[in-house]
C-alpha cells in the first residue's frame, strides 16, 4: 500500500489539494487494511482466547484489533523514562501510555499492535494503538 499512496501524494503535489489527499489516503489505507485482519491465520485458536484477545481495548478505549495488526514483540523496560519500548521495522519505539494494557496476559507472551502512518514525504511511521506486556511485565 505505500507505493500507491506515495504515487498518490507526488500526482497532486503542486494542486493545494495536499490535505484532502493525504485525508483520503489515509481513510483509503485504514479501511482496506482493518478489513484483513483476519485473514484466516487465526482458524486454530481457541475461541475464548480469541474473543479475548478482540475485546482487548487501549486506555481510550478503542479496539486494539480495530485498526492494527498484533504481533509478538521485542520489549524492554527504560528505566530512564519508565516506560516500555518496543522494537518495531528495526527501530525501538516507546509504548504510549495510552496504549498500555494493564490486564492479566492470557497470552504469556509480549504483544504490540501497531499500525503504518505515512509522513507527507512517504516515510512510515508505525503507530503503536495497543502494547500487552509479556506475563513476566
Amino acid at each position: 500500500m505505500a507505493r500507491p499512496l506515495l504515487l498518490l501524494l507526488q500526482r497532486n503535489e503542486g494542486t493545494g489539494n495536499m490535505r484532502s489527499t493525504v485525508v483520503f489516503a489515509t481513510l483509503l489505507f485504514t479501511t482496506s487494511s482493518a478489513v484483513a485482519h483476519d485473514n484466516g491465520r487465526y482458524s486454530n485458536v481457541d475461541p475464548g482466547t480469541k474473543a479475548w484477545v478482540q475485546a482487548l481495548t487501549d486506555k481510550k478505549g478503542n479496539g486494539c484489533c480495530d485498526t492494527a495488526d498484533g504481533y509478538p514483540a521485542e520489549v524492554e523496560w527504560d528505566s530512564d523514562t519508565g516506560r516500555y519500548r518496543v522494537f518495531i521495522q528495526g527501530q525501538w519505539l516507546d509504548v504510549p501510555d495510552e496504549a498500555l494494557i494493564e490486564k492479566p496476559n492470557r497470552l504469556g507472551y509480549a504483544v504490540v499492535w501497531y499500525y503504518p502512518s505515512y509522513e507527507v514525504d512517504g516515510r512510515m511511521t508505525p503507530k503503536i494503538r495497543c502494547f500487552l506486556p509479556g506475563a513476566g511485565g
